[in-house]
């Protein structure tokens, strides 16, 4: 099995919960390389990475399931906006520091969300989920088009 099929795999077999963590880790991922891109005046590169992590953000937001706890997924889905919007303002401004207020509060959701999970572990056996099901078994939109150019080139002078 070679990485990009052990990746599908893990992607395929996800619980929502898990998956929700995967493109969290994603967008993370994607917005460090960015940081560092932009660091050393790389601005397409850090384009590409921007491009991607918010896409990941995308996915997060899209995949917030509103018929379970309206206000606590209304309070996420604001969350992911304001992450969205700084990932957004950092490509167009090409400002490093919007990149660092977009990881800090990934960061802080990440670490929220994997002592929730540790939590209901612990605490039920069957799973509520604030995220949609069929996620688990869709391939994120983001992994499809991985390879594809991006149009849009607001990093680049």
């Amino acid at each position: 099995m070679n990485g990009a099929d052990y990746i599908e795999n893990q992607v395929l077999t996800a619980k929502p919960h898990q998956l929700h963590l995967m493109v969290v880790d994603g967008a993370l991922r994607f917005a460090r390389k960015a940081v560092q891109a932009a660091e050393e005046n790389h601005f397409e590169q850090a384009h590409f990475a921007l491009d991607k992590s918010r896409d990941l953000v995308a996915e997060l937001i899209g995949g917030l399931d509103s018929s379970q706890q309206p206000e606590m997924v209304e309070q996420l889905k604001a969350l992911f906006v304001f992450v969205y919007e700084n990932l957004h303002h950092a490509d167009v401004k090409q400002e490093v520091s919007y990149i660092h207020n977009a990881i800090k509060v990934l960061m802080i959701h990440r670490e929220g969300w994997c002592e929730l999970m540790e939590k209901l572990q612990d605490e039920t056996p069957h799973e509520t989920s604030i995220i949609h099901p069929q996620e688990s078994l869709q391939r994120p939109h983001h992994l499809e088009q991985a390879d594809q150019p991006h149009q849009s080139r607001s990093w680049l002078t």
